[in-house]
């Protein structure tokens, strides 16, 4: 049977994955080696689709192979994709470097929620997986307090080349706390085939209404919301944000997420898991509306600050109720269908959104995110016989 010290070893993992050095400066680096929005968004594109075809492939590794090797994999690959990406001087250079990454995250991160929720089986505490979640949630962000803060330093005073080559350190350290994770014995592989496996899966995916809405809810609000995280650093700029203000910025988001998301579990028992959800996606739209209809830089700040902690505040809950719904045999295969649309969708913006930012600008782009959210929400709204399911009544 696992030890409890290995959730701390879960929680020092998403710690780590939160210790990002790029987030708050790698669209300034593509600007700076002389990529156009057009360029960059197409890399993104690029980004996606790679993402996109991966996430299946990579459910099914960790469901039926090894959650833990697909980690280790995943995370070898990272620390080439880091320095491949800060050494890039072109376009093409770019993409390469984002397929790298985009294979890097789909095989490090995508299988760490049915890993964490099964070294939660292991330790008997069922009852508390919304607990874990979170706090697992709150050291990934605690991670981003440093992340952004450290890259930002380093890129206002060394330059960005050396901002975005301090990410191989990170990749470094994930690999190597991967090496030590033991491979949970709550996952027993029952398909051995992989037509079979998607197969069984989205059957039970159509027979489930409720996981569908959560589903499409999840990933088109955290869609638009990791959206809005890339594209505000140009914005910042376009306001007359320094680099080293973007990346405390950057850094104060993760506090107050990392800060919120502690209590997800206790904020979500106190109104109900239908306010929760329908509130926080309410918040996240509203939070872009202000980025897009104001220019003054408090509001804008205050609208990302509001958008970032409501989509972190929703990631432990909706773990918890994807885990409840799906079987361990078919939990990794199921959740990478989530991950499939959101990169799908992502790819899809990213071939064309360039155009729309030059032709309408930043802040309209906003407005329009805040109003697809509008209506996601109210089409997917879920209902008191929903969230009796979820409270397992």
């Amino acid at each position: 049977m696992l030890k409890i010290d290995e959730i701390k070893k879960y929680y020092i993992f998403m710690f780590l994955t939160g210790v990002n050095f790029i987030e708050a400066i790698y669209m300034l680096f593509l600007l700076s080696i002389g990529l156009n929005y057009v360029q960059i968004l197409m890399t993104q594109a690029i980004f996606a689709f790679i993402m996109f075809l991966s996430q299946i492939p990579a459910g099914i590794l960790s469901d039926l192979w090894s959650r833990k090797k697909v980690i280790i994999l995943g995370s070898f690959i990272g620390i080439i994709s880091a320095f491949v990406y800060a050494n890039s001087t072109s376009f093409i250079q770019v993409v390469i470097a984002e397929a790298l990454i985009a294979l890097a995250i789909t095989f490090a991160f995508s299988t760490l929620t049915p890993f964490g929720y099964e070294v939660i089986i292991e330790n008997k505490k069922e009852h508390a997986s919304k607990k874990i979640f979170s706090k697992a949630t709150s050291c990934l962000l605690l991670g981003g307090i440093i992340g952004p803060f450290v890259g930002a330093y380093i890129a206002g005073n060394f330059g960005l080349k050396m901002g975005m080559l301090s990410n191989v350190f990170s990749w470094l350290l994930i690999f190597l706390v991967s090496l030590t994770l033991r491979n949970p014995k709550a996952h027993r592989a029952k398909e051995r085939n992989s037509f079979n496996q998607i197969s069984s899966s989205f059957k039970l995916l159509k027979m489930n209404p409720l996981l569908i809405y959560l589903i499409i809810n999840f990933t088109f609000l955290n869609l638009f919301s990791w959206l809005t995280l890339a594209l505000i650093q140009p914005y910042f700029e376009n306001i007359r944000v320094g680099i080293i203000y973007i990346g405390i910025i950057f850094s104060g988001a993760n506090l107050i997420g990392a800060i919120t998301t502690n209590f997800s579990d206790r904020i979500e028992k106190k109104f109900g898991i239908r306010r929760s959800v329908f509130s926080s996606g309410v918040l996240i739209a509203l939070g872009m509306l202000m980025i897009g209809l104001f220019k003054l830089p408090s509001i804008v700040i205050l609208g990302f600050l509001m958008t970032r902690t409501m989509s972190r505040f929703r990631e432990p809950l909706f773990s918890d109720y994807f885990n409840k719904l799906i079987g361990s045999d078919k939990r990794a295969t199921i959740i990478s269908f989530s991950g499939f649309l959101y990169w799908f969708f992502y790819g899809v913006l990213g071939l064309f959104l360039g155009y729309l930012i030059e032709g309408f600008g930043l802040g309209k782009i906003f407005i329009g995110f805040a109003l697809v959210s509008i209506v996601v929400i109210l089409f997917t709204k879920i209902n008191t016989d929903d969230e009796a399911k979820l409270n397992g009544n």
